[in-house]
């Protein structure tokens, strides 16, 4: 089972979350991703069970990867290819390409963690405390903590039977939101430092040199959250967050509010994602990547 790069709390929760559950059916089950795990998701059950993708090894039966809409995504390409007879694709992205064997692609749902519950319950998997609260971080973190418009009554009860199953909310927010390290902060100080605002204040955006994450003593999963400032700002209907990474390309996170389409934007450069949230990876320098994506969000606000 296969973590896209850079994995957030729905493709973390729902890997981790089905991968017990075939493993209490007695299936081997191994987990792997590129590059480091997050910090924030090691509470997780199964989480110190992840390998990397030389530790993974190969000769697999099935690859299953959830929340990933392009082969890309993995930072592997397509390498799953070499090393499974068969590969299913689970997601909730519009943008997917239906790349795998089977696929299961429903926009409709509000987080992959939707998939991955209907899942646990085809395969009869007992839903237990620990898959429960996997399950549920997925749900939580794509659905920014039911605030989303994707979120549903389905999504509702699909929360609700997780707590009964025996999930902590408290001890959930605690890890995710209440156990940040010093440089995440730092790195948040610096970051609303460099917000800026068009001048009919329809458009934000910070942009995050490499040196700033050095800086701050941050890693790469601190950044996460930070858009939703911008966004967070009265009139703005599109916020972007623009971030140096390790070989200079630039990653872009992209939210928006009515009508403005984020996945429309993001794919104005090879990205994709939601209407409300997306993303895109551009090549640098980060003022060049920084003037394209501002033009177009100017563009998709009529001005």
């Amino acid at each position: 089972m296969i973590l896209h790069q850079y994995p957030d709390g729905d493709s973390i929760g729902c890997t981790l979350a089905v991968a017990r559950a075939l493993a209490l059916l007695g299936k081997e089950t191994v987990v792997c991703g590129e590059g480091r795990f997050p910090a924030t998701y090691r509470f997780l059950p199964g989480a110190a069970a992840v390998r990397s993708w030389e530790e993974a090894g190969g000769g697999f039966d099935t690859a299953v990867l959830f929340d990933c809409a392009e082969p890309a995504l993995t930072g592997r390409g397509e390498e799953f290819r070499q090393r499974a007879a068969t590969v299913i694709n689970v997601d909730h992205h519009r943008s997917n390409s239906r790349y795998g064997d089977l696929n299961w692609v429903d926009p409709t749902a509000a987080a992959a963690g939707e998939l991955a519950m209907s899942l646990v319950d085809e395969l009869g998997a007992p839903l237990d405390p620990e898959i429960a609260t996997c399950l549920y971080t997925s749900l939580i973190t794509d659905t920014g903590d039911f605030r989303y418009e994707s979120t549903t009554a389905a999504t509702h009860r699909m929360a609700a039977r997780l707590l009964e199953a025996g999930v902590r909310p408290g001890r959930v927010s605690e890890a995710l939101y209440e156990s940040r390290p010093l440089g995440a902060l730092r790195l948040l100080s610096l970051a609303l430092g460099r917000l800026e605002v068009t001048p009919g204040g329809r458009v934000a955006w910070i942009s995050l040199p490499r040196e700033l994450l050095v800086a701050a003593g941050a890693a790469e999963e601190d950044v996460e959250g930070i858009v939703n400032y911008p966004r967070s700002l009265a009139g703005v209907q599109v916020a972007l967050l623009l971030r140096e990474t390790a070989d200079g390309r630039i990653k872009v996170s992209v939210r928006t509010r009515e009508p403005v389409d984020a996945g429309a934007l993001a794919r104005e450069f090879g990205g994709g994602g939601h209407a409300r949230a997306a993303g895109c990876v551009l090549a640098g320098p980060l003022e060049q990547a920084r003037g394209l994506l501002v033009a177009a969000a100017g563009r998709a606000v009529g001005g």
